[in-house]
């Protein structure tokens, strides 16, 4: 590749904005961060996500689509797992979802100069058609048989899994019930709760999706790396 030092200093992964490294004697650059590989096409950096193959899954590559993301049921995960906010005004901010767990994220409507992370109450209510899109994804994506939304009177609890506090955010762009995170043995789940802007993961747009370690979420300026 002509000029390839040149092109690393200018040059960085659309995902996360880090930095890149030659691969492959100048045929792909590598993001280290989120092990993406972009092909380099006679010379030409192919800066596309949607071109790049991931180096945590190569066996992906060409792979017929899959609606449940199977490969991330395979993973091992602790009792704990661990997100770590990388950008927005929450930057720097950490978490946990424990085993058969769930937690609401969205945007405070109280005090939007303070991060809150609530250990009592819940500042996110849901409403029992929001319920009922909880519980129909828990069924589906976690083949656990889920009661009906009125049924569910406990507020510390969704289905089978129990609710942990809220994580409730600055950021202006989110909505005020956003998107759920779950964790149980198949996985760990997230649901966009028919959110304004959208929740993204690696880039793509979601409705819901089995995370895989060292994915990006993206609530609207805010992103979020699940470390696992």
């Amino acid at each position: 590749m002509a000029s390839s030092s040149r092109l690393l200093d200018i040059l960085v992964c659309p995902q996360c904005k880090g930095k890149l490294s030659q691969v492959e004697g100048g045929r792909g650059l590598l993001c280290n961060r989120c092990q993406l590989k972009f092909p380099v096409r006679e010379g030409i950096p192919v800066m596309l996500v949607e071109e790049a193959v991931d180096m945590r899954s190569p066996q992906s590559v060409q792979a017929a689509p899959q609606t449940k993301m199977a490969p991330a049921a395979t993973q091992v995960f602790s009792k704990k797992v661990h997100f770590h906010v990388i950008d927005g005004q929450d930057g720097g901010m950490e978490f946990d979802l424990d085993l058969g767990h769930c937690r609401a994220v969205g945007r405070s409507i109280v005090d939007t100069t303070k991060t809150t992370v609530l250990n009592v109450d819940w500042a996110l209510s849901l409403d029992d058609e929001t319920k009922g899109l909880v519980l129909q994804y828990i069924s589906q994506q976690f083949r656990k048989p889920q009661p009906a939304a009125k049924e569910t009177t406990q507020p510390d609890r969704l289905g089978t899994f129990r609710r942990a506090p809220d994580v409730v955010l600055k950021d202006s762009t989110l909505s005020r019930l956003h998107a759920m995170i779950f964790f149980d043995e198949i996985g760990v789940g997230i649901l966009d709760l028919v959110s304004k802007n959208g929740t993204f993961v690696n880039g793509q747009e979601i409705e819901s999706r089995l995370l895989k370690k060292g994915d990006t979420i993206e609530f609207g300026e805010t992103k979020i790396v699940f470390e696992g």
